[in-house]
This record gives structure tokens, sequence and C-alpha cells, in this order.
């Protein structure tokens, strides 16, 4: 096939969203302007190379495509001479433009170029090897790609078949277009300064989701600073492994201001190493010795005891995880403010909530649905308590973005966002260089672009393990009741339920735990539910799995039948109606004003003791399990005998093996009782949560969105 002809077969699978991400959607426009009055014809068209005049400059390509033409202008990237002679080169090979006429390898047929566009693209893809890889992006650049797309899940990465080929990655949120032309012919939809290790990384991405196998690259010969870094965290592990052990050994009751001094040592040193993940529970595990050494009434030992059992499994996992040669990010974690630029997003706002959580934050979290790529996003503006910071006030002051006159003006409105800074976990950055543009929408507008849920039963879903990477905006959704029911407050659990029923009949409990930061939602609650005025409005809510089953946490109302500016109603800011009578708050001031203690953070803290109602259907082999592996690392280790102790361990694992949990090991190995015991307690966390279906490590982290990452901006 001749140069002109394998640039033609690139040129018909360009679309505008194509040519926008080569140049852009202004210079395509200028480019279709000048192609109606300025002269184009071939210059050359033999050898590797084809040239085209366009008016006064000449274009040059090659067989790599458009992605690589040349122009004599002075522009330095893709410029508006390009896109019109591609442009031009179509016209003429369609018939539908004046030129020459097209040579004998343009017109051939589907069968004659081995197939329809998606064929051919797929195969191209598929037979890129690892040789032309590495010699696309070099060794580094193929490993850092390959480590992308290992610590990417097959959800986060999407891939349509058309006209082109794209390639959508979650984090960092690219797309890239596939017209041919091999790895350098894979076009991004922005400006990237390493591009070619993106492209090897969209390549290796798409292999994976076709089911390649993807070879690993060992560097040819390993730097100095990758051999510290890898014996910096094998010292590291070892460390925290030896630390965790030995407050088993010593002892819950029993720490000392030195164990407190390791643990925040290694908690530092975690963090140097990039271990951001463990970094995060070794600081929560100082937080806990401290509170102990203090005297705290906010003080649990068993709370310790399933932090360390969490991240001594952490820390095998990561052993398990070095010793095949990877890092996978779910283990190691991300910097809590590392932003990715996401360039332009359309979303829809739905509201906020305003909360406290247990580590000392106060913040305004706003969510919003991003239609384009099928997730919730949120915003979170937060601060410590000690600083003088109104949640409830900020939703209604101006900002975070230029623009933006406040974040309740994104409520119910299409948002527009350009320079957009976005994380992994799909939390926005507030910076002031991204602009926002805010148009309010029609109710029944509005609602066709939401995910709409109307069969309770398409809501359950399995327990997360306790070292699945947390991602709390996965528990979102927009619910179609069939009606609303009554709702009722209880004054012993000072809780609001509040019942939604789906088209089948089936309830789904909505409920509130009455806080200072509730207090609003749960009057406005109680009106709606009088009134009845929630009938055919689409609920979002935080969807909850416990014991119970699934519950909600309900966030605003959509209404379809009103005029934009009207269409959402967020529930913890709308017009309360009536007052509720006053009503005590557990372990402190009422919910109207003042501190409370215990149980901050919508009464999910961790500074209470688990509730024993969660556990009623767990096996009484298990709980015995559960209750005898806490009295043990109560006292510690160090002074019983670890024959006996093993003894007593494989005893009770013989019991929960006889109720069919064979996930207990019948034997165990020679490592210690404290080692032992931390193993035994992370499988009877594990099991828990999966008999209860509560989720793994993050439910035990602030409030209701990405309290963990509070104050991350």
């Amino acid at each position: 096939m001749s140069v002109r002809a394998a640039v033609v077969a690139q040129l018909e699978r360009y679309d505008d969203d194509a040519w926008a991400a080569l140049a852009s959607r202004g210079l395509l426009r200028r480019a279709r302007k000048d192609l109606a009055g300025a002269e184009v014809g071939v210059v050359a068209d033999e050898g590797q190379v084809l040239r085209l005049r366009v008016g006064q400059h000449e274009v040059t390509f090659d067989a790599r495509g458009p992605a690589h033409a040349a122009c004599s202008c002075p522009s330095g990237t893709t410029c508006q001479h390009v896109v019109a002679a591609g442009l031009w080169l179509v016209q003429v090979a369609s018939g539908a433009g004046h030129g020459p006429a097209p040579t004998s390898g343009l017109d051939l047929g589907p069968a004659q170029r081995g197939g329809s566009a998606p064929d051919v693209l797929h195969r191209e893809l598929m037979d890129l090897d690892t040789g032309a890889l590495l010699a696309h992006a070099g060794r580094p650049g193929y490993r850092w790609a390959r480590q992308l797309v290992d610590d990417l899940e097959p959800a986060d990465v999407r891939i349509e078949a058309g006209r082109n080929v794209a390639v959508t990655f979650s984090h960092p949120f690219l797309t890239f277009r596939y017209m041919g032309g091999g790895a350098a012919g894979l076009v991004p939809d922005t400006r990237l300064s390493a591009v070619e290790k993106y492209q090897v990384a969209a390549v290796l991405a798409y292999q994976r989701a076709h089911g390649a196998d993807l070879p690993g690259v060992q560097p040819r010969r390993p730097g100095r600073t990758g051999d510290d870094v890898d014996e910096t965290r094998a010292r590291l592990r070892a460390a925290t492994a030896r630390l965790l052990t030995d407050t088993v050994a010593l002892g819950l009751s029993h720490l000392s201001p030195g164990v407190h001094q390791r643990y925040e040592t290694v908690a530092v040193w975690a963090q140097g190493a990039e271990y951001h993940r463990l970094a995060l529970l070794l600081r929560r595990l100082a937080d806990h010795v401290e509170l102990l050494l203090e005297r705290s009434a906010r003080a649990d030992e068993h709370r310790l005891l399933d932090e360390a059992a969490i991240a001594y499994a952490l820390v095998s996992a990561l052993d398990a995880a070095a010793a095949s040669g990877s890092a996978p990010a779910r283990l190691v974690g991300r910097a809590r403010n590392r932003y990715d630029t996401a360039g332009t997003m359309e979303l829809v706002g739905l509201g906020a909530v305003p909360w406290r959580a247990a580590s000392g934050y106060r913040g305004l979290t706003t969510l919003f649905w991003w239609p384009g790529q099928a997730r919730f996003v949120s915003l979170t503006d937060a601060r410590p308590e000690t600083l003088a910071f109104d949640p409830r006030a900020r939703y209604t002051t101006s900002g975070p973005w230029s623009g933006l006159s406040s974040p309740s003006a994104t409520t119910g409105a299409r948002v527009v966002l350009t320079e957009a800074q976005l994380s992994a976990g799909g939390r926005l950055s507030g910076v002031d260089r991204t602009r926002a543009a805010v148009q309010p929408l029609p109710g029944g507008e509005l609602a066709d672009l939401l995910p709409v849920v109307d069969s309770w039963d398409a809501l359950r879903r399995d327990a997360a393990g306790l070292l699945d990477e947390p991602d709390p905006l996965r528990d979102w959704a927009v619910l179609r009741p069939a009606r609303y029911g009554p709702a009722f407050f209880d004054p012993t659990s000072q809780n609001l339920t509040w019942v939604a029923l789906d088209r089948a009949g089936t309830p789904l409990p909505l409920v509130v735990a009455y806080t200072p930061e509730a207090a609003h939602l749960v009057e406005r609650v109680e009106v709606i539910a009088r009134d009845g005025s929630a009938e055919g409005a689409l609920l979002v809510c935080r969807l909850r799995t416990g014991s119970a089953g699934v519950t909600g946490e309900p966030l605003s109302l959509v209404r379809p039948d009103r005029p934009a500016g009207e269409a959402v109603e967020a529930l913890h800011f709308a017009s309360a109606g009536a007052p509720a009578p006053r009503r005590r708050v557990r372990g402190g001031e009422d919910a109207t004003g003042g501190s409370v203690g215990g149980t901050a953070g919508h009464g999910r803290g961790r500074d209470v003791a688990p509730d024993s109602g969660r556990l009623a259907g767990v096996p009484a082999a298990l709980l015995d399990l559960r209750a005898w592996v806490v009295r043990q690392a109560e006292r510690g280790t160090g002074a019983a005998s670890e024959a006996a102790l093993t003894g007593q361990l494989l005893e009770h694992h013989r019991r929960v093996r006889g109720i069919g949990l064979d996930v207990f090991p019948a034997k165990l190995p020679p490592d210690g009782g404290a080692a032992q015991l931390l193993r035994s307690h992370f499988v009877v966390l594990q099991t828990t949560a999966l008999l209860t279906g509560e989720t793994g490590e993050s439910s035990d982290v602030g409030g209701p969105l990405e309290l963990a990452d509070a104050g991350g901006q």
C-alpha cells in the first residue's frame, strides 16, 4: 500500500472528536473555512512521504499518519493546515472534493483492506508486541506503563470501537483514540509531556481487556535508587510486623509511651517510603495507643486490635507483592493530595451534606453525577474543628472554583468544569484555576441524565474485602420509589427511619442518625413524610449494608416535574418547615447546638464499642473465637506458653471449621503466638464482614463520604 493510501486509510477513521483531540475544535472549524477558500493540491506523492500545499504552506505526511504530519508554518503543534490537508484527502478519496483522481491504492474495499475498520484496528493493536512497545517508549517507559495498567482495575478502563478505537482511563482521566499507525498513532485528548509511555499504557490496557497476558520487563541494570527504595520498604515491612507482634505480646492493656513513639516513627517512615495506605493505618494506630495511655473515654482496645490485625494483613500482602516484583496501588495506596488534570468535565449537581468526623474535621461535601463516565464524583471542603468553619454557611458562600457563586448553585444544575483536577477516588480539587459554568436544568431533563434504579433487588452487592481499595462513592445511588412510607423517630437509638418502597412493594429503610449536622435533615424528612410531598420524586441516597440488610441515607430529592432552579431539593439545606422537638444526642449536648462526644461522625465513630446487634447473625463459634483472641491480646502473649496458646487457638479453629468455615487453617506456622493471633483475628474480621454484609477498612473512618481524606485538596 502506498503512503497516500496508508494515510487516507487512517484519515477515514477520524471523526470530529479525533480531530479535536489531535488539534482542537477551534482549529477544526478554521480548517474547514480554509478548505472552502484555499487552494489545496498534491505536491509530491512518491517514496515514503506525501506532500500537499495548503494555501501558502506545505504539509508533509508519512505512513504514521496525521499525528506526525509536519507543516511549513511556524506552529510547533498540529496546525489548521494539517487538519485542512487531512480533510481534503478524505474528500478526494470519497469523490466529494476536487483534485486528482484517486490512485489505485485508494479505492480498496473492506475485504482488500483486511476487513472492517474495527477489525483492522483490533489486529493492529493486538499485534504490537513487547519489542515494538519497548522501541517506542524505552524500558523505563514500558515498565511505568505496565505498572499503571496493573494498578487499574478492569472497570477503570473503558474501550469503545467504531469508526476508530477509544481507550479511556478513569485515572489519570485520559482518552486515547486509535486510527492506525502503530503505538505512535494513539492520539490523547490532552497534551502530555511524555506521551510515549501513556501510549504504551493504552496499548497494554487494550490488550489486557482482550485477554492477552502482559509480559513484564526488568530493568537492564537496576538503578541504585530503585535498590534503595526496595530495601527501605523491605526493612519498613519487617519493622512494622515486629511492632505489631510486640504490641500483642506486651498486651493491649500494658502498652507504654515507647510503643506510641515506635508507631509514630514507622508511620513517618511509611509515608516517606510512599506506602500511603500503611502510613494511614499506622497513624490511626498511634492515635489509638495515645488514647489508651491517656486513659481516655474514647480509648478502645477492641478497635486497636482490629486495626492492628488489618495492618498486619496489609504488611503480609505487601510482602507477597514485593516477592513477585509488583507494588499494586490498591495495596500501596495513593497520596491524598494527588490530582490529575481531567480537562473539561460536564457534571450534574445533586446536593451537599455537612459532616463532622471522629478525626476532628468538619466539612461540606458536594455530590455530582458525571454522565460522560457514568460515575459519581465529589468536592469536599473541610477544616479542623479548631478553626472557625461552618459547613452550613459554606454551602452559600462563593467558590471554590472561578465562576461559581457558591456550592448551592450547583444543586440541580449542569456544571461544566474546565481545567478540572480529579483524584483516583473521584474527588475534585477546589483549586481556583478550575473554571465553572453553571446552567440550571429542568427536572425532566436532569432526571434523564441520572442512573435511576427502580428495583431494590439491584442494590444488593457483596461485602468488600478488608484489604480492598476504599471507594466510598460507589455507595451512592439514585432511586425511583413507587411510593414513600411514613417516618418515625426512635428515641432510644436516636435514629429517624423513613421507608421507600419499590415497584414490587419491597421496603428500603432510610435511616438518619440524629446529630447536630443531621438535625436539619431529620426535621425536613419528618415534614415531607407527613405531608406526602415526596411522592413522584427521585431519591439520591447513600447505601449502607449491614446485618439488617441494605439501608439508605437520604441526600436530596429530584423532582422531574419542577422547572429549572427548583428541580433538586437538598434535604440538608431545604426549608425545614415546622421545627421538631429538641432531642438529646448520645454522649453530649442536644442536637441543636454544642459538641457531641463519643459518636462524632454521624454515629459511626471508632470511639465506641461495636453494636452487639450487628453480630446477631454471626455463629456462636465464631463469636467465641473472637472473644478468646481479644482476651489473649489484652493480657499479652509474651508470658504465655507458646504450645498451650497454639493448642487453644487450633481448638477454636476446629470448632469454626466444624460449622463449615474452612477458611480457618487446621495447622499454624511456628512464627509465635502474637502473629498467630493477628492472622486469626483478621480472618475473624473478614468472615464477620462477609456474614453481616458490612464493608471493610473504610467503614470506620469519618462520616458519609470520603471523610478519611478530609482536608485533602
